[in-house]
């Protein structure tokens, strides 16, 4: 039996590579929607948790590209598996005509952020002379 490979990597490598990326990104998610259903909720802590998500992807992006080998199309393609870890927070909040459209734009900037990130990855070490 063949596995399946996207850009020469087997799933299995992409999911090696990032799924304690996957699970932080998840468990932010969890914890945004659960205070979003709270009434009182100040959008505040969701815009911070956010920006402690965009972190996440970047460093999930640098990593792959620093500690696996990987590439920025990679990189991006780890981002697009990490934007699965939000969408299903979609069908709580936005109604079927949005959805498709948020998923759209969610996994653009996931991808972005992700290469972003594989790209400081790959930037030449400062030299300290």
């Amino acid at each position: 039996m063949e596995k399946l490979t996207i850009m020469n990597r087997t799933l299995n490598e992409y999911f090696a590579a990032s799924w304690k990326f996957f699970v932080t990104i998840f468990i932010i998610m969890v914890i945004i929607v659960l205070l979003r259903l709270i009434s009182d909720f100040p959008a505040s802590i969701q815009s911070f948790l956010s920006v402690g998500g965009v972190v996440f992807i970047g460093l999930a992006g640098f990593t792959v590209v620093r500690n696996h080998g990987f590439n920025l199309k990679q990189a991006g393609f780890v981002g697009l598996l990490l934007s699965f870890s939000t969408h299903w927070s979609t069908l709580i909040f936005h109604k079927a005509g949005e959805m498709l459209y948020i998923i759209l734009i969610n996994s653009i900037i996931f991808f972005i952020v992700a290469v972003f990130g594989g790209w400081l990855a790959k930037k030449p070490k400062m030299s300290r002379n």
